[in-house]
């Protein structure tokens, strides 16, 4: 008896330890496993937020550079059209009178009618800002859904 106590205590006692061990190796290999996908998705996560700080700084510069260039051609302008609408009311105010101060509101009018048309067109063109951040971010999603999507439980 006691040798059927000592051979089923070695195979017992063998099976007892082998799934812990077949447990840890696998608990090991999850551990690590997900410690990849941690580092992946950290990875992606950085490199999509530097993307989007790279557009912001970008955006934030072209938006500057185009306020300061706004503003010193309206200043310009102003001043320029001020001295020859001056001009042309003394020239012509003896002839047409009040004629030519209408005649100049409505050629100023019409100007800024083309260039509020033209604004309009140019912003329609112009590319949606972090489109680049957006796109990944798309891509990222979609490819997400691909691979893990279709898993239901």
């Amino acid at each position: 008896m006691g040798e059927t106590g000592a051979s089923s205590a070695g195979p017992a006692s063998g099976d007892a330890t082998d799934p812990p061990g077949d447990g840890a190796a696998g608990s090991a290999g999850i551990r690590d496993l997900l410690g990849r996908l941690a580092a992946s998705v950290a990875s992606a996560a950085d490199t999509r937020v530097q993307i989007a700080a790279l557009e912001f700084a970008e955006e934030r510069d072209r938006a500057r550079d185009r306020l300061v260039l706004v503003l010193v051609m309206a200043i310009a302008a102003t001043f320029a059209l001020l001295a020859a609408n001056t001009l042309v009311v003394a020239l012509l105010w003896d002839r047409l009178g009040w004629i030519t101060l209408a005649l100049l509101t409505l050629l100023w009018a019409g100007v800024t009618g083309v260039a509020g048309w033209r604004l309009a067109i140019a912003s329609r063109r112009e590319q949606t800002p972090f489109a680049a951040t957006l796109a990944e971010f798309g891509r990222d999603r979609a490819w997400l859904m691909e691979r893990f999507g279709k898993r239901r439980r």
